[in-house]
């Protein structure tokens, strides 16, 4: 650590930042230093996720309510059949379909079209805009017209032209968990705060326990990964990780439930947790 404090060098500096930002009387200082520190480094490695995603989704085969192909979600059959999503990410939500959702992280659409008759609306939010295209081809006829999406081309670190105050629900699912920069998943959490209206709820999965192939801590800023979309991910060793940054941007009522891992994946277990954005 002392040397560290004294390095010149980029990496240590941020390592130093981190550090000190997870000590309760500095840590928000420090974890905003992080923050601008990886911010350049964090273009490169955004820009990195955009071409991953643009070339996967450019190269699926997709039609009304099929995904010929599947490079982008993988397994996505066996998502659509999975029951921790009803019971653990839709804990909260009303029977009544009232609220307004947004999927971060949209993919093709698949989450839009499978919890459609469970909202008013669910927009979408993704870097790649191969995804966005494929999306209106899967959810053409799939989606009643009256809940037509809005999606939403992200920069990767935030929820694109989203409207501010707008949501009663943002959930994300196998999105998370492929960022292995920590400084891009707080700038997520925190735009997707902005965008929720008061009393909204944030829902999310991602990846658990330890040791998890192919990824990195919860607190690591890993910009020089060199791929993405299980190539390099995030694990989560416990749930005072997420809880600590959801309480620092403004988020009460934490909740998490860690639960078996889903298809195609091979951290060991998924954690599922929620939050909401204070009336």
């Amino acid at each position: 650590m002392s040397r560290m404090l004294i390095s010149g060098d980029r990496i240590d500096r941020l390592a130093v930042a981190h550090r000190l930002g997870r000590v309760a009387v500095i840590g928000s200082p420090f974890r905003a230093i992080g923050r601008r520190c990886a911010r350049a480094p964090s273009d490169r490695y955004l820009a990195m996720q955009r071409a991953t995603y643009e070339g996967a989704a450019t190269g699926e085969s997709v039609s009304p309510g099929t995904l010929e192909t599947d490079y982008v979600v993988g397994s996505w059959r066996e998502h659509d059949e999975w029951s921790d999503y009803e019971e653990y990410l839709m804990r909260y939500v009303p029977s009544e379909p009232t609220w307004i959702a947004l999927d971060f992280g949209c993919g093709p659409g698949r989450n839009i079209r499978r919890w459609s008759h469970r909202f008013a609306r669910i927009d979408g939010a993704d870097i790649a805009q191969a995804n966005l295209d494929n999306a209106s081809v899967f959810l053409r006829g799939h989606v009643p017209e009256a809940k037509q999406p809005r999606l939403y081309r992200t920069g990767g670190a935030d929820c694109g032209d989203a409207s501010d105050c707008t949501y009663d629900f943002v959930f994300s699912t196998i999105a998370l968990q492929h960022i292995c920069v920590h400084s891009v998943r707080f700038s997520i959490l925190t735009d997707i705060y902005r965008r929720l209206r008061p009393g909204g709820r944030l829902s999310v999965q991602m990846g658990f326990g330890l040791p998890s192939p192919d990824s990195v801590g919860y607190f690591d800023d890993f910009v020089d990964a060199q791929s993405t979309n299980r190539g390099c991910d995030v694990a989560i060793a416990s749930a005072d990780q997420p809880r600590e940054d959801l309480e620092t941007i403004g988020f009460v009522g934490f909740e998490s439930w860690v639960r078996p891992v889903g298809p195609g994946d091979s951290h060991p277990s998924w954690i599922f947790f929620t939050a909401t954005r204070p009336l």
